[in-house]
């Protein structure tokens, strides 16, 4: 057992490390609680996946965005390709990933900037 209140010269004193030793106690619990609870949970998202015909989405990206590719990637264990289309002008993006046939517009979105900070 710990120190009794006779330890510290007096109940008012004990109590206070008490309290002072029982709030970190308590944050600490609440942080080792937090910590797990996100670190546990995945979550899957069901979002629209709008797919077609990989030139059809290539040329409407450019005729009607105004979008070029600005970089590229591929998967060799799915046989797909990903690219980064960007309007310079607008900083409208999406994200394709697209095989020879079909194609998926997989994310969009605006306010893009290259990796140092500078419009693309």
């Amino acid at each position: 057992m710990g120190p009794s209140p006779e330890e510290f010269g007096s109940a008012k004193k004990f109590g206070e490390v008490l309290k002072y030793h029982m709030k970190n106690i308590l944050a600490l619990l609440c942080m080792v609680a937090v910590l797990t609870t996100v670190s546990a949970q995945t979550r899957r998202l069901n979002k629209p996946v709008v797919c077609d015909n990989t030139e059809k989405v290539f040329r409407t990206m450019v005729e009607e965005f105004g979008e070029t590719p600005q970089w590229r990637g591929a998967t060799s264990e799915q046989g797909t390709s990903t690219v980064l289309t960007v309007n310079p002008k607008t900083g409208a993006w999406t994200l394709i990933e697209y095989t020879a046939v079909t194609a998926c517009v997989i994310g969009v979105g605006e306010n893009s900037s290259s990796a140092w900070g500078t419009p693309t």
